[in-house]
């Protein structure tokens, strides 16, 4: 998608791209990187502040309930609403940013997010619903959580898809960052203790204050820094009269085409294993290895700083021109490699050498598992004209299926896949676990199978019709031909919409509409009024 130059108007911010709606494509694929600067910026600072919310209520959420008379119930509870917030959220902000744009959902979403800091730092001064309130601000903090879907709806109809995973890598190694740094808030807030306003603050509730300041913070670069996106009502045109919702729509393509419906399961995969190793990791190593907290946190720090590493490889990688196919069917194929080691490996009296390693090689394989997965969804769903408006949505469900990975994985592998001490005891093998943690390489081994079967999904290209070739000779007075190039000068009838122009009759707009599509399609004979890009390229 070639975006035309940014209008510095906050009140609006309006950021032209084509995306199907009946604009015209001017720039070429070089002006996007000086052009998606600020975007970039503001989308890695809403990752960096998203980990940093979650890492620094983490370690501290158990006591802070304990301390207002909670149980371990209620600390399991308010865990779970936390996640499941953010899973109903993220259908509602990604539908929500298809049909207004992504400057509103982002605002409503992060105010959110404030609200529940403020909820959740202010709790102790109330008497008789301190946990109420703050079940309810993680509740809020959750559904504001959910916008992290709109990062990769942003990055999918923003840039080319030549240009999204190398995008998409860089905002998940900030992510890892702000995992990584997280520890340094608690350490700061560890002898917080100040009254303001009446309200006495500690090291517990104080967290609620941080996460409103860096919230806040977020808020207004994302207002200033990130262009966006018009609405996309191009799903207009495949309509069928109304005959199929949008939901069930959408259903029946995950469901019916391999290439939409096994991203999905890679990224449950992805994050049930992620949580595999978190919620595994400390009781087996204090089994097995007689480890405290602290040589956990150490191999999960390791952990964080392999993703990092692994995510910059993926964005070198890419820009090579290694393509996202190899590169996931190499995370995939690591990961299961990785799980099996951790299943054969993890026995009581294991050297530490044997323990780390499994674990090193599959926290390795993530990076590789995340942008290239997300990149090829993204180029199914753009090959998919059905699905042309509801690209923010689709991102949204694909986020929602990760999240369904990491409900499951905590659950399953406390009751099913580990062993306790005594069952270690009475087993032949000293294993840390019971065969049903196989699970975990199957998954990977299986997912690597499927993407093998269906092969690489295939650039769609245009085919011109014989209406297609008349809408191009029409009227030349009213459709300027000229060949551009990155060179081009702009004139304010190019920069224009259907939308901006109020007299022009419907079948003028269907055909402005089906000629700017053409624009993106086709590099030879007379229809070559835009630069060709990677997809399209002449045969």
């Amino acid at each position: 998608y070639q975006q035309l130059p940014y209008n510095n108007n906050h009140n609006n911010h309006s950021y032209t791209t084509n995306l199907g709606s009946g604009l015209h494509q001017i720039n070429t694929l070089r002006d996007t990187d000086v052009m998606m600067d600020p975007a970039v910026l503001a989308l890695a600072t809403l990752g960096l502040v998203d980990s940093i919310s979650f890492m620094i209520v983490a370690p501290s959420l158990a006591f802070y309930v304990e301390k207002l008379g909670g149980t371990q119930d209620a600390y399991g509870f308010i865990l779970a609403v936390y996640s499941f917030a953010s899973f109903c959220g993220k259908p509602i902000l990604g539908r929500w940013s298809d049909a207004h744009g992504f400057i509103v959902p982002y605002m409503i979403s992060i105010s959110l997010s404030n609200l529940g800091g403020l909820l959740y730092a202010l709790a102790p001064a109330f008497t008789y619903t301190q946990l109420t309130l703050v079940a309810l601000g993680r509740i809020l903090g959750g559904l504001g959580r959910a916008n992290s879907a709109l990062g990769f709806a942003y990055v999918a109809r923003a840039l080319p898809a030549s240009e999204r995973t190398s995008v998409t890598a860089l905002l998940g190694g900030v992510q890892m960052i702000g995992m990584a740094i997280a520890p340094l808030f608690s350490a700061l807030l560890a002898d917080v203790n100040f009254e303001l306003c009446g309200i006495h603050f500690d090291n517990l509730n104080s967290v609620g204050l941080v996460l409103f300041v860096i919230n806040f913070l977020s808020q207004v670069l994302v207002y200033f820094l990130l262009p966006d996106l018009p609405p996309n009502h191009s799903n207009e045109e495949f309509d069928q009269d109304g005959k199929e919702s949008e939901w069930s729509k959408m259903l029946r393509f995950i469901v019916t085409i391999p290439h939409i419906g096994i991203p999905f399961l890679t990224i449950f995969t992805f994050n049930f294993n992620w949580q595999f190793i978190e919620t595994a990791l400390a009781p087996a190593s204090a089994d097995a290895l007689g480890w405290s907290p602290v040589q956990v946190s150490y191999v999960l720090g390791a952990m964080a700083i392999l993703v990092f590493l692994g995510m910059t490889s993926v964005h070198k990688l890419s820009q090579m021109g290694v393509t996202d196919f190899t590169l996931l069917c190499y995370g995939l194929s690591a990961n299961a490699l990785g799980y099996l080691l951790l299943y054969i490996s993890w026995q009581r009296d294991a050297s530490v050498a044997a323990f780390v390693f499994p674990v090193f090689i599959s926290a390795g394989s993530f990076a590789f598992l995340g942008a290239p997965n997300r990149s090829l969804f993204s180029k199914s769903v753009d090959a998919t004209p059905e699905l042309s408006g509801l690209e923010g949505t689709m991102q949204a469900l694909l986020s929602m299926a990760s999240s369904v990975g990491g409900f499951t994985a905590p659950s399953m592998v406390a009751h099913y896949c580990l062993r306790s001490p005594a069952m270690v005891d009475a087993s032949g093998d000293a294993r840390e676990f019971t065969p049903v943690a196989l699970l975990s390489p199957a998954l990977g081994f299986l997912i690597f199978v499927a993407n093998m079967v269906v092969g690489e999904p295939e650039e769609k290209v245009a085919e011109m019709t014989d209406s297609d070739e008349s809408i191009c000779h029409k009227d030349e007075d009213t459709y300027d031909t000229e060949v551009m190039n990155e060179t081009t000068r702009l004139n304010g009838d190019r920069r224009k919409s259907d939308g901006d122009s109020p007299h022009k009759s419907i079948d003028k707009m269907h055909e402005s509409r089906r000629r700017s599509l053409l624009e993106t399609s086709y590099v030879r004979g007379s229809c070559n009024i835009g630069p060709s890009n990677d997809i399209f390229r002449e045969p």
